[in-house]
């Protein structure tokens, strides 16, 4: 009798908390004004786990009507992408979803997400979301206010030209190296082509060795090292293959499996007590290794980069080390990044920029296979971009050769369009109200409410790319396209940032397009990234025309399902492989 009283008195106090709670949120939207969604159930780590399953999201998707799928959908990040831009049709553009916990604010409204990037101060990035990617310490992703201000000071030089020719020669390298890896491993077609089954792993491990030796300086071939051991301060970087003595994990391995794992690991490392971490060590035994391996490795590598001549500093490391040495010779009162500052900031840009590159590539790839009229406008434009260049892509030179590759770029802005690395950025009002302006009208945001930047909804809106704005079309990019809906665009201010400077590509609406962010805290790596992809596109498709391996329109709708059902854990990307015969053209 005493347990079901205590039970049921557990349960009439859970009940009417619940019910407080959202009250109480149900009156904050009432007094915005603006349109909202009554959602039952609040955003919390055990439901999002549940989300990142198969089965779940299936069951929503299938079962449910899809006005209560996208209402489910668009609670949780992982799943938000699916909506595209419906619940923006339904609810307007900046609509309110309420839950017992939160009030949540969403924005498609271009004019809005420009106010909130650029409003610096009004509305801040919610920093503590992102406290688990302090492994090693504070980063530019982790930090506000002046501590935000000083890394950002220290890491945006660091991404400059010259380190984007690093980039671009890196890129080029290991762009060869893996299609000749393709060639000797895959099964050979009869029009001298090969069959690539399961591009994603490769993917990963060419935008992950481009990072090392644009970002780390350490320079890795595609295949690995035949030997187990490397000459030199920076031989136990080389991807051999077993480990160095004393590592449970090669360079290359620690860092792939740092990017699958990092919930693991910062669950493992940082928020087990002791006793706790010893009852499960055989559990948790690889994430502890990782996560000692790379501090081990970062901390090698920093040393040996300061020991060179950082004057010449053209990858990250060294560029960080080097603001650090000119403002200790300066006499500066700011301080430089400490060594775990930069084993952080390494960290964050390695874990944000080469998972996101792969992914960008990996679509953009498939999209062109199922469109081969875009891909034979893609291949004349780098034919024409590169008429007068050596025959061997070793030898184009960044500056002169990246501007005119306009269609490869145009495609990675179009797949980044529709399918966003990140589909939302999150911002709140901070402990002020805040107001928006919305529709010639000013709304009232009270302290505490979350923002959420819905990229998917902007990147799908008819108001800003036309009525085919579902269709995958990057000619809508090309300047030269007089007919596309963003030419339309010529006399306004639009967004000024790599790829969207040259005078060759249309520029979108401010605030439509979110792909790296925008404002003060956008993406600093996204001029990386663009180089790396672009001339990726142009070695792969000047030498060979790619297909979609499943025959027919049964391989086509395969292909097609597996793109609707992609999904986001830190960005966003396709679940499954999709296998591709890449047929070697006659003309090179």
């Amino acid at each position: 009798m005493l347990w079901s009283a205590l039970f049921f008195g557990l349960v009439g106090i859970f009940a009417l908390d619940y019910l407080r709670g959202l009250y109480k949120n149900i009156r904050i939207a009432q007094r915005t004004g603006l349109r909202y969604v009554l959602v039952p159930f609040s955003f919390s780590i055990p439901l999002t786990i549940l989300f990142n399953t198969r089965w779940l999201p299936y069951m929503v998707n299938h079962w449910l009507p899809e006005w209560a799928a996208d209402l489910v959908n668009d609670v949780f990040y992982n799943l938000r992408w699916s909506t595209k831009d419906r619940q923006v049709k339904k609810f307007g553009k900046v609509y309110l979803v309420v839950t017992p916990r939160d009030v949540l604010c969403h924005v498609a409204d271009a004019s809005v997400v420009t106010q909130v990037v650029n409003t610096r101060g009004s509305f801040p990035k919610p920093v503590w979301q992102y406290k688990v990617l302090e492994l090693y310490g504070p980063n530019v992703v982790t930090c506000d206010d002046a501590q935000w201000a000083r890394h950002r000071r220290q890491t945006a030089t660091i991404f400059n030209e010259k380190n984007n020719d690093l980039v671009w020669k890196e890129s080029i390298r290991l762009a060869q190296g893996m299609l000749e890896h393709w060639r000797e491993s895959s099964s050979i077609d009869t029009r001298g082509g090969f069959k690539v089954e399961h591009g994603r792993d490769d993917i990963l491990k060419f935008t992950l060795n481009v990072f090392s030796g644009a970002g780390f300086g350490v320079v890795m071939p595609f295949k690995p090292v035949p030997k187990d051991s490397v000459e030199g301060p920076k031989g136990i970087f080389q991807d051999t293959p077993t480990p160095p003595q004393g590592f449970d994990f090669t360079f290359r391995s620690v860092v792939a499996y740092m990017n699958l794992k990092i919930a693991n690991i910062v669950f493992a490392n940082l928020m087990l007590p002791q006793s706790l971490k010893t009852m499960l060590f055989p559990f948790i035994k690889q994430d502890i290794a990782a996560h000692k391996d790379l501090e081990r490795y970062m901390k090698t590598l920093i040393s040996t980069s300061g020991a060179e001549d950082t004057r010449t500093a053209s990858n990250l490391i060294q560029g960080m080390l080097k603001y650090r040495k000119s403002e200790e010779m300066a006499g500066s009162k700011e301080r430089g990044l400490s060594d775990l500052e930069i084993m952080s900031n390494a960290l964050i840009f390695t874990i944000a920029g080469h998972e996101t590159s792969a992914t960008t590539l990996r679509y953009s790839i498939l999209l062109l296979a199922l469109d081969q009229d875009v891909q034979d406008w893609v291949y004349e434009g780098i034919l024409e971009a590169t008429r007068d260049e050596p025959s061997n892509a070793t030898d184009w030179n960044y500056a002169s050769v990246y501007p005119k590759l306009v269609t490869p770029l145009c495609v990675m802005l179009e797949a980044m369009r529709l399918y966003p690395p990140v589909v939302t950025i999150p911002k709140w009002t901070g402990e002020s109200a805040r107001t928006i302006h919305y529709q010639d009208k000013s709304i009232l945001l009270e302290p505490g409410v979350n923002i959420n930047l819905i990229v998917n909804a902007t990147h799908y809106s008819e108001e800003y790319w036309g009525s085919d704005a579902e269709k995958f079309h990057p000619q809508r990019w090309d300047a030269s396209n007089k007919e596309s809906f963003l030419a339309r665009n010529a006399d306004l201010q639009g967004l000024n940032g790599p790829g969207l400077e040259y005078p060759t590509i249309h520029k979108p609406v401010r605030g439509a397009y979110a792909a790296f962010s925008d404002g003060h805290r956008a993406c600093l790596g996204k001029k990386f990234a663009q180089v790396e992809i672009v001339v990726a596109l142009a070695v792969i498709l000047r030498e060979y025309r790619v297909e979609l391996a499943w025959k027919g329109n049964e391989g086509r709708t395969r292909a097609e399902r597996i793109l609707k059902e992609s999904a986001a854990v830190m960005t966003l990307a396709m679940r499954d492989d999709v296998p591709l015969v890449f047929h070697k053209r006659l003309s090179v």
